[in-house]
């Protein structure tokens, strides 16, 4: 069984990259694979170069933050997406210009939660696997989930609610990278809020800084081995 394998860092290798050993799921699934992951990459610009490519296997994707595509998407700028009180809905609006960008593909594709959860999606040819690496290891780091919404428990004993998980350090690093803009206050509190998720993460053991690391890679490489499994079972 071959298929390809394509997503963003979350995709491409454990964290740190500095380790003596690194893996990533498809290196723990074993099956046979078309390498397609690549570092910094966007929804995209994945589906771009899938296109160029000569061949029509199935596909397993790690989910990009959709956010990383909004300027060729939206046309607003990162400076001034940075300012929008309506931030959300323009995520939703990325969200489903990149879903539609994957399943244009026109093959089967399992789709898997990565650096951003994967929300309404709904294509005939697309199967999510798991809608949420991230809560999967809020799980794993025995954190309270409700309906799908994480409790991250603050070291003062007070909490916040995590509803999904999304790449913030995308946000993080424009809105540090224009200290003139005065960013909206719902998005800074919400890369506050994700942050603070991934260390709790971290003193879990399941990430490191960003990116999930090593054991997180290899423990959801061996929750979603069936599923992968019986997809390229199926596809093949």
């Amino acid at each position: 069984m071959q298929y390809l394998y394509t997503g963003p860092s979350w995709a491409k290798s454990s964290f740190p990259l500095e380790n003596t050993s690194t893996t990533n799921l498809a290196q723990e699934w074993r099956f046979n694979f078309f390498d397609a992951s690549q570092f910094a990459s966007s929804v995209l610009d994945r589906v771009n170069y899938i296109k160029t490519l000569d061949n029509k296997l199935p596909i397993v994707w790690i989910y990009n933050e959709p956010f990383a595509d909004c300027e060729d998407i939206t046309g607003i700028s990162m400076a001034k997406l940075l300012q929008r009180y309506d931030w959300k809905n323009v995520w939703y609006e990325c969200n489903q210009y990149c879903l539609s960008a994957i399943a244009s593909l026109d093959r089967p594709i399992l789709l898997i939660g990565g650096h951003s959860d994967i929300i309404d999606c709904n294509h005939d040819n697309i199967i999510v696997a798991c809608d949420s690496w991230q809560k999967w290891l809020a799980q794993q780091a025995n954190m309270p989930i409700d309906n799908g919404v994480v409790s991250v428990v603050m070291d003062d004993g007070g909490d916040f609610a995590i509803h999904r998980g999304w790449g913030a350090e995308i946000m993080h690093k424009y809105m540090h990278e224009h200290p003139e803009i005065d960013p909206d206050a719902s998005l800074v509190e919400s890369i506050w809020d994700i942050f603070y998720f991934w260390k709790q993460l971290e003193k879990a053991n399941l990430f490191y800084d960003t990116h999930p690391n090593f054991r997180a890679n290899r423990l959801f490489a061996e929750f979603l081995f069936p599923t992968v499994e019986q997809f390229l079972k199926e596809t093949q």
